[in-house]
């Protein structure tokens, strides 16, 4: 029998009010999927619909690890078989959720696949030596599992680069989705490395049972909001040659460009600033009028601060 304070999970781990939080969190796990296996459907770009459907099935698999955790604390012999179980499902759907992300976007060099295949790799070694050499199983989760863990970092980390660049360098996109993204990837990452060996071991109980399901949820929740909002612009940006509208030429790479938040329509910012603010987005008429309005209201703000300190000088 599997002695789960051996493994270092602290006492009532996954039961009573934690055990609520997890299946919480099995729950918005699955209804996120399901948001983003509906936008995959509405999509009419192939490249992001591949990459929400693999988006989805990586959801879907890792609420499939917590449901074998739960399962597992009632049935101790086989808890750390079901366990590694989900862990080598959930990294198999990551490997192929980054397949699909390196595969339109051919600027992120597969660092990210090769990552997350290594890790599934170390999962279904894992597996293996589980059933066949259970005396190893301590070395087992303190050992492969934190090098698995570690590959998915390194993934996550380009990962959040590569979101943090494309919202650097597009202008009309707003920029606190893009952050979202980016500190909900960062949440989830943390979450898992709180809920895994060696990680249950160096945190509190308290943060182990209580905060790391809640982590989970609010980041992934963060990071499905970007991806919804900003995917296909995100694709457009890494994986096709982005040309003006207005003048015709390619646009260099690495150089900011204005994408209309209305349309999706990119300029480069010369020509969105001498001629898309004056004539509106050529496209939809709408971008350009959104830009200016916000200007306009930062413009009256500021003129509102400065009566403001006129009359209480007066």
């Amino acid at each position: 029998m599997t002695d789960l304070a051996s493994l270092g999970y602290p006492e009532g781990f996954h039961l009573g009010l934690s055990s609520l939080l997890w299946w919480i969190t099995i729950f918005v796990l699955v209804v996120l999927a399901v948001l983003l296996y509906l936008n995959a459907r509405k999509s009419d770009l192939i490249n992001v619909k591949e990459m929400l459907l693999s988006k989805s099935i990586a959801y879907i698999a890792h609420s499939t690890l917590i449901l074998l955790i739960q399962v597992g604390i009632f049935y101790l012999d086989y808890f750390t078989q079901l366990y590694l179980l989900g862990v080598c499902l959930t990294t198999l759907a990551i490997t192929f959720y980054y397949y699909y992300w390196e595969k339109n976007l051919m600027s992120i060099k597969h660092i990210p696949t090769l990552s997350s295949a290594a890790a599934t790799v170390i999962s279904m070694v894992s597996v293996i030596i589980s059933i066949f050499f259970p005396n190893l199983i301590g070395i087992l989760l303190n050992l492969l599992l934190f090098t698995a863990l570690s590959l998915l970092t390194i993934a996550a980390i380009l990962y959040i680069y590569i979101i943090f660049v494309f919202s650097k360098n597009v202008k009309g996109i707003s920029t606190t989705v893009g952050v979202l993204w980016m500190m909900g990837m960062a949440f989830a990452m943390i979450g898992l490395s709180i809920e895994h060996p060696p990680g249950v071991k160096i945190f509190p109980a308290f943060i182990v049972l209580y905060i790391a399901p809640i982590v989970l949820m609010i980041g992934w929740t963060m990071a499905t909001y970007g991806i919804i909002r900003l995917f296909s612009q995100i694709s457009s940006y890494y994986a096709q040659t982005q040309r003006c509208v207005v003048h015709r030429g390619v646009i260099a790479k690495g150089n900011p460009i204005y994408s209309c938040p209305s349309c999706g329509i990119t300029y480069c910012m010369k020509c969105f600033n001498q001629v898309i603010k004056k004539d509106g987005c050529w496209n939809c008429r709408k971008g350009a009028e959104t830009e200016i309005e916000e200007e306009w209201k930062a413009e009256i703000a500021v003129e509102m601060e400065k009566a403001d300190k006129h009359k209480s000088k007066n």
